[in-house]
């Protein structure tokens, strides 16, 4: 049962919301909060809202992070559906002065960069880095979070259609040696940009410093747009163009392309070349239980077997090397963070893209307008 605090931080808009999620199956119900739902109204426990994609996040969010959480700490811990909406609903929230959400599932690195620089997510206290950064990678740790929910934006190519399918980035924008009709991400500029630069000659290895040279990018994805094809906006659609040979090859999450080869046998995956793309958890500035929603956040981060349980119910990586030792090694060969397929990958300059945002987003519309 949905308690009385959190009926009043969602407001009206939050309650229809939360009870549209309700009905899809994508609110959690109570599994613990307290003896009662007084509990939650009169301060004794914390309660956390979290915002999220809805299934199948939410599900596995709920089974392998806030079930053994509440379980531990007696906490209310509610789970609402806004995929794909962070920054616009967090803005909305604070020129609202109401606040719903304390905590962001596997919020899109760009769109952690950019509410972090607009002050609509807080700093991670001194303490709990100190702790969180003994447990995980230095990179998996920065001021406002921690990653999750890591994928590789890699190529994928069916064998079946191609005349010769392209073995790594660079020859992926070479249309004229690996002739085909093709497909990326439409919804992230950076990504693609990224992408063509490493194509025009730029090291991995340098990519998340490398100050995207604009001009060259874009020609190179105009290139990249004249062999044919098409631009998809999320992982179905990205499945979908391959699978019924709408295109014949092109850049696609990791996850998404090892479930096309599931039934696509000619599917040719290969990482080289290709982006590493974290996720990360946040708390939301003006969170009205910013403590207990970085406890949940440092509980995360030190239970590498719950965060496995999360992974390899998704196909998406986790920060923790320890949880590598709870994941099949079939499913570990498909993620991100796998050793020999993490050497191939290269950042993005997140720093930069905030930096450029307008520009890069008009001219981002203006050439999928073209």
């Amino acid at each position: 049962m949905k308690s009385k605090k959190i009926q009043r931080r969602l407001g009206l808009g939050g309650v229809v919301a939360l009870g549209l999620a309700a009905s899809l199956g994508l609110v959690s119900c109570s599994s613990g909060g307290g003896t009662s739902d007084g509990g939650a109204d009169n301060g004794e426990n914390p309660s956390l809202v979290i915002a999220s994609w809805g299934d199948p996040f939410t599900s596995a969010t709920q089974e392998f992070l806030v079930d053994p959480f509440v379980e531990e700490t007696g906490y209310d811990v509610q789970i609402v559906d806004a995929p794909g909406k962070y920054v616009a609903s967090l803005e909305a929230q604070q020129q609202a002065n109401n606040i719903e959400w304390d905590l962001l599932d596997s919020t899109s690195a760009p769109d952690a960069y950019i509410a972090y620089d607009k002050g609509l997510i807080e700093k991670m206290p001194d303490d709990v880095r100190e702790r969180i950064s003994e447990v995980l990678p230095e990179d998996a740790v920065t001021d406002f979070g921690i990653t999750w929910s890591i994928l590789g934006y890699i190529t994928a190519c069916n064998a079946a259609a191609a005349q010769v399918c392209p073995q790594n980035t660079t020859e992926m924008f070479d249309t004229e040696q690996f002739p085909g009709s093709r497909t990326s991400i439409s919804t992230s500029p950076l990504v693609n940009l990224s992408l063509a630069e490493v194509a025009s000659g730029v090291d991995v290895a340098d990519l998340a410093t490398h100050e995207i040279d604009m001009e060259r990018a874009f020609a190179k994805l105009e290139e990249f747009k004249a062999a044919g094809g098409t631009w998809w906006n999320s992982g179905d659609q990205f499945m979908q163009v391959l699978s019924t040979n709408e295109v014949d090859m092109g850049f696609g999450y990791s996850g998404r392309s090892y479930a096309v080869a599931e039934d696509m046998e000619n599917l040719e995956i290969n990482w080289e070349g290709g982006l590493y793309n974290p996720g990360f958890w946040n708390v939301v500035e003006g969170s009205e239980d910013s403590e207990a929603a970085w406890e949940f956040v440092e509980w995360i981060a030190t239970h590498p077997e719950a965060a496995a349980n999360w992974g390899q119910a998704l196909g998406y990586s986790v920060p923790n090397p320890d949880s590598f030792d709870y994941i099949e090694p079939e499913v570990a060969e498909t993620l991100a963070d796998f050793p020999a397929n993490r050497e191939l990958l290269g950042g993005m300059n997140f720093n930069w893209y905030v930096e450029n945002y307008q520009e890069v987003n008009d001219r981002w519309q203006e050439f999928l307008r073209g």
